[in-house]
């Protein structure tokens, strides 16, 4: 069953949209790589909170990925941990039920 998997994050002061929105490019090669991976969308809201949106093919594809969520053996994803405010983070997962 496919898995919604959202993010939910705001970023580090002064950082601007832009520059979350490059660090998220830059995480792409990650995402894409990571098995079960079917699509990933950016979104920011009005008040400044991202919601990075990524489809899984299955919840365990999903929670795998978000294990070998590392910087250190990743590099792409140094930029996103530059800039977002980790402790506004919030990693929820949902499998889908319908789509139309």
């Amino acid at each position: 069953m496919p898995v919604l998997e959202t993010v939910r994050y705001r970023t580090k002061p002064g950082v601007t949209v832009e520059a979350a929105v490059a660090a998220w490019h830059d995480s792409q090669s990650f995402a894409t790589a990571q098995p079960g991976f079917l699509s990933r969308k950016i979104a920011v809201s009005e008040d400044g909170e991202f919601l990075d949106l990524v489809e899984w093919q299955s919840m365990a594809h999903a929670k795998k990925a978000a294990e070998n969520f590392n910087p250190a053996k990743f590099p792409e994803l140094m930029g996103l941990v530059e800039v977002l405010d980790e402790s506004t983070m919030v990693m929820t997962h949902y499998e889908v039920q319908a789509t139309t």
